[in-house]
């Protein structure tokens, strides 16, 4: 046993097995299907499938995040919109970031701080056993599954292993090798930075670990003061800017420099500064909670339940205090600065839970403080941080128990919690493979959510589909008129000052219910949603404004195929409504593949392959496509 033990403890054995379980935990997600902000940024998102091969198109288009889109364009070269490809390069980078964190962990068990406080065992075994608590968490789901949050993992992991080269840096006592160690560590910091945003915080996530593991114990108090004195002092200002109009005024008239990092630093200005700190007080304790507990884990959280209506007063001149002391995030507030003070009072005694606390926070401070973003929670932004967590559940494991249990007590409990994560994120993740299921889940959890019944009435439409592809008719019919009720549940209702009714509706709702009501064949409910919505919302996006008039072509599509008087009007309107959406935004996809078979229809071949060629240059992987197009050559 021992001797199996002592084989675990080297450096290559340890890879290997964040390897299996990796691949074990996140193996069966290969056709887990594009969900939210997959379609705008991915799958309809015209630079990843017309990029022309230059990266000034992808610097113009998000410049801070060129790199993860770079490796989703590539994705794209190789697999088109197949999934598969995109979830395997997902995996290698969590496997990867979990690597980094077993590097990094490695050298600072070596560090002058840790390498005499420490037991040999505990030194052998904390790196491991981090790093899987990392990598198996379901809270990480977000991270790897959620295809597009492969700009949090893939920043997550330059993060770390800049971090990782760092310490190796400045334990080499060779020159060359400080040298390599040093310039990847750069390497890596630029490509964290040009990743995503969140990754500001790298250069002072470096100076903690300089100061709290290679600095003498009164360099590392009086710097640790000195850099929570200096963050305050930026807090305060912020603060105190965005509650006062007229000092806002003065800075801004004077430093315009301040004006525009002020518009740099928040995604809307829906939300004030105060009021998105004070949410974000409940959000960390939510964010915790779910690491130690992850049963209320969802994909899409309900915002109007973390923040009060009250911060969105109409009122800018609010007394921030005054909003603490009335609400929830006060309390808080008052928890999370208990934790720092004694994350920086027991820095001398217990320096790793310390820096775990630190980087926890620190972690956080982009997306979790006073810069406001529009959805206020989303699992995604813990990738980074939860390295804290983990790392203080590594510490309680191998440092703190074996001095209460014997070793194979411990080692039992250790493999218990592992197993534990490890078949809770299988299971999680298998919910992510049924899309009804996934979202039945989050109505469940978030039940005034729009958009999750939204998305669940969309995926019952889908589901309707299948199931009459598969000669299911009644359980067909049975999921279109269930995705309607859903649906309706997504309108809202207001009753205005004078008595009457009004709805909103959003443009996604509308059209999924134009498809619900095609598919079962209510086809003047759905030209009434298509033509109210399309007088009502001058203003809709090219890309909304297409869609609609692709379900109106394709409504007309199904009624000329109906034997009737009116075939050939119906077909004609068709085309009509076909080109119309080609005309309002080029790259719709489905209105070139529709238009190309209405015109094989109508007795117009050519026309219909030019088209068809058209949509294989963009995605030469559409079987429906290639098989129509050999079909019509054949023909000719």
């Amino acid at each position: 046993m021992n001797q199996y033990l002592t084989e675990l403890t080297k450096w290559y054995v340890q890879v290997l097995v964040l390897a299996i379980l990796v691949a074990l935990t996140y193996g069966h997600t290969l056709d887990v299907p594009f969900y939210l902000d997959d379609f705008s940024s991915i799958r309809e998102n015209y630079i990843i499938y017309n990029w022309q091969g230059t990266l000034a198109e992808l610097w113009n288009f998000s410049a801070l995040r060129i790199i993860g889109y770079i490796t989703f364009v590539l994705n794209y070269q190789v697999h088109q919109f197949q999934v598969f490809g995109y979830h395997i390069v997902n995996i290698i980078i969590h496997f990867s970031a979990g690597l980094a964190i077993l590097v990094l962990l490695r050298g600072l068990v070596r560090t002058p701080t840790l390498s005499n406080v420490l037991s040999d065992e505990a030194k052998r075994w904390l790196p491991l056993v981090a790093a899987l608590i990392f990598v198996l968490h379901p809270l990480q789901i977000q991270g790897v599954t959620y295809i597009v949050q492969r700009l949090a993992s893939l920043a997550a992991l330059f993060y770390l292993a800049s971090m990782a080269c760092f310490v190796q840096a400045r334990l080499s006592s060779v020159n060359i090798f400080r040298f390599i160690w040093g310039i990847a560590c750069i390497l890596f910091i630029l490509l964290a930075f040009f990743t995503k945003q969140n990754t500001v915080t790298l250069p002072i996530a470096l100076l903690l670990i300089e100061l709290i593991f290679f600095q003498s114990e009164q360099i590392r108090i009086r710097g640790l003061q000195i850099l929570v004195g200096f963050g305050l002092a930026i807090f305060t200002f912020w603060l105190a800017l965005d509650q006062s109009s007229a000092m806002q005024k003065f800075v801004f008239e004077n430093l315009p420099f301040l004006q525009t990092v002020d518009s740099l630093t928040r995604e809307t200005t829906s939300i004030s500064r105060t009021a998105y700190l004070a949410t974000q007080m409940s959000v960390l304790w939510i964010y915790i909670s779910l690491f130690f507990w992850s049963d209320g884990s969802h994909i899409d959280y309900d915002n109007k339940i973390l923040m009060a209506k009250s911060f969105f007063s109409d009122n800018e001149n609010y007394h921030f205090a005054a909003k603490l002391m009335d609400s929830e995030p006060f309390f808080a507030l008052i928890g999370h600065l208990l934790i720092l003070g004694l994350a920086i009072y027991s820095v001398r005694r217990f320096a790793l839970v310390s820096f775990a606390i630190l980087f926890y926070y620190l972690a956080h401070i982009i997306e979790s403080s006073i810069l406001p973003i529009r959805d206020v929670i989303f699992e995604h932004r813990t990738y980074l941080p939860n390295l804290g967590l983990a790392i203080l559940f590594a510490w309680l494991l191998v440092v703190q128990l074996p001095r209460w249990l014997k070793a194979k007590q411990v080692a039992i409990i250790t493999v218990i919690l592992l197993l534990f994560l490890s078949s809770s994120t299988w299971s999680r993740n298998q919910m992510w493979r049924t899309p009804v299921e996934l979202w039945q889940h989050n109505v469940e959890q978030s039940p005034n959510k729009q958009r999750g019944w939204i998305i669940l009435g969309k995926h019952l439409i889908i589901k309707g589909k299948t199931e009459k592809k598969q000669g299911k008719i009644e359980q067909s019919k049975a999921s279109f008129e269930q995705s309607i009720e859903t649906l309706n549940k997504a309108v809202i209702e207001t009753r205005n000052s004078n008595g009457s009714k009004s709805v909103s509706i959003t443009t996604e709702t509308a059209l999924n219910l134009v498809v619900a009501h095609k598919s079962l064949g209510q086809y003047g409910k759905a030209l009434k949603w298509i033509d109210n919505s399309l007088a009502a919302k001058r203003n809709l996006r090219p890309f909304d404004h297409a869609k609609f008039l692709v379900n109106k072509g394709n409504i007309y599509f199904e009624l000329g195929r109906k034997p009737n008087k009116n075939t050939k009007n119906y077909y004609k309107k068709a085309e009509a409504s076909y080109r119309k959406a080609l005309k309002v935004y080029p790259q719709n996809l489905k209105a070139r593949i529709n238009l190309a078979s209405i015109l094989e229809v109508l007795g117009r071949p050519k026309e219909a392959i030019k088209f068809y060629q058209q949509v294989l240059t963009i995605n030469p992987s559409n079987a429906y496509v290639k098989k129509n197009l050999q079909r019509l050559k054949s023909k000719k």
